[in-house]
């Protein structure tokens, strides 16, 4: 018995071997029909689908064989991965290759042998799909023809399987990729159905995250984390929110910023794919609002009291001033400071002064309206705008919060300091006033106020003489 040769491209060829998975690749009922198919048309007991390494032959579907695999050194396939056509043994006992090969003397007793090479594209022969018989016979050129082509079909059902396989691992990859990105990734398919998202993107998410599985349309995740309270933004008008974030994402505008539950929030950026499909990521700026939230605090509020400053009341003073004229909303504002506030700091030092002003803000806010906007107009200079609200309604509410900031006591030492503030208010005219007008005309009616007394309420409308009222 002589041995099988090796091919010239030995080593690229199990390299290739080791490319396609041959051991990984599960069994596959067609390469089974292939086998089965080639028995039948060739008339042989045995048909076998064999790869060859550098060890052995082992065989990944066979018919009329027990057994699994053979040595290479007595393998058939092993001489006919060498050439370019089909390999035939007519009678083996008379060939010297293959005369004392155990599997001639002993089971399963091959007299006649027909292999033809699995060749790859790129021109590797991997194995042999080979028809055996236990009697001697001649292979007709067209059974040659016939077996090459069934050749050919377990070659194409082995590079399908090589091909998904690769795309399997290509997309464990991707999966493995997107699963280790810090922000959230999301993609949806041309109809906005999702087709995956990664774990952070759940947790994001979290209210709607159980509604996030594949085939999933964007509209109704968004609707669902809408009624799960996952959009603060949403809670007063949730059609009109859901309506223009559909749009945008339509549109895949941004980048958009989203507010969510617990402070947090995400910036959100998503294009369109070439096939019409979305992608989008979300990215945690929690912390970078926060600063931009402190920054504008600093910007736009009295760092003492927590009211606004002044700069910012004159911004949202004459939005509602402009508002007050669009629709004809009535609109008022008062200015007050603490009554002798000069003597308080000479006898009590700026501290209990400072902490003065503090209390006071705070009996305003707790006293005002939500919506009532109160400024540090300058030292122990408030001012108070109070929107959709007349003059008689504008001087009740002045003067409730003349009596809330008289109750207050403010410890000094052993002492108390209790103070009272004076109060000029005027209802603003949207046509003939500007705010600077209006807010001169009431302080003109704080010093009224002043001059009639103090701890007190001067109020009047544009078309009315002056009042004073209170202690």
């Amino acid at each position: 018995m002589l041995p099988p040769p090796l091919p010239q491209d030995e080593a690229a060829r199990l390299e290739k071997l080791r490319r396609y998975a041959i051991l990984d690749t599960l069994p596959s009922e067609s390469f089974d029909r292939i086998t089965r198919l080639a028995g039948r048309l060739l008339q042989v007991p045995i048909a076998l689908v064999s790869f060859v390494d550098a060890e052995r032959q082992w065989f990944k579907s066979r018919v009329g064989l027990e057994a699994t695999e053979t040595p290479r050194h007595l393998a058939f396939c092993a001489h006919a991965i060498c050439g370019d056509g089909v390999f035939v043994v007519p009678d083996a006992r008379q060939d010297r290759r293959f005369a004392g090969n155990p599997l001639v003397t002993g089971a399963p007793h091959i007299r006649f042998y027909a292999g033809a090479p699995l060749r790859t594209t790129d021109g590797h022969n991997l194995g042999t799909l080979c028809a055996i018989d236990a009697r001697p016979r001649e292979l007709s050129q067209d059974d040659a023809r016939l077996l090459g082509d069934l050749a050919h079909m377990v070659i194409d059902e082995l590079e399908l399987h090589a091909v998904a396989r690769r795309e399997r691992e290509s997309r464990a990859r991707l999966f493995d990729a997107i699963s280790a990105l810090p922000d959230g990734f999301v993609c949806y398919d041309a109809d906005d159905r999702l087709e995956l998202c990664n774990e952070r993107y759940r947790e994001i998410y979290a209210l709607s995250a159980d509604l996030m599985v594949p085939g999933a349309r964007f509209e109704e995740i968004l609707r669902g984390g809408v009624a799960r309270g996952q959009y603060p933004a949403a809670k007063d008008d949730p059609e009109e929110w859901i309506r223009q974030r559909l749009e945008i994402h339509r549109k895949a505008k941004g980048p958009l910023e989203q507010e969510l539950p617990g402070g947090r929030w995400v910036r959100i950026v998503e294009r369109r794919t070439e096939t019409g499909g979305l992608v989008g990521f979300r990215t945690d700026i929690t912390e970078m609002k926060e600063r931009q939230f402190a920054l504008e605090r600093l910007a736009t509020t009295d760092p003492l009291t927590g009211a606004m400053n002044r700069r910012r009341f004159m911004d949202e003073g004459e939005r509602e001033l402009r508002r007050a004229r669009r629709y004809g909303s009535p609109l008022s504002l008062v200015i007050f400071d603490v009554d002798h506030f000069k003597r308080i700091n000479d006898s009590f030092g700026h501290a209990v002064g400072d902490k003065v002003l503090r209390r006071l803000v705070e009996e305003a806010n707790a006293t005002l309206r939500e919506h009532d906007m109160i400024c540090r107009y300058g030292g122990e200079e408030f001012a108070v705008v109070f929107p959709q609200t007349d003059a008689a309604a504008a001087e009740i509410a002045a003067e409730r919060l003349r009596a809330a900031i008289a109750s207050i006591e403010v410890k000094a030492g052993d002492e108390l300091v209790r103070p009272t503030v004076s109060i000029g208010g005027t209802q603003v005219d949207p046509h003939g006033d500007s705010l600077q007008s209006a807010l001169s005309r009431a302080d003109g009616l704080l010093y009224q106020a002043k001059r009639s007394g103090r701890n007190r309420v001067c109020f009047a409308a544009a078309s009315r003489p002056l009042r004073a009222a209170g202690l």
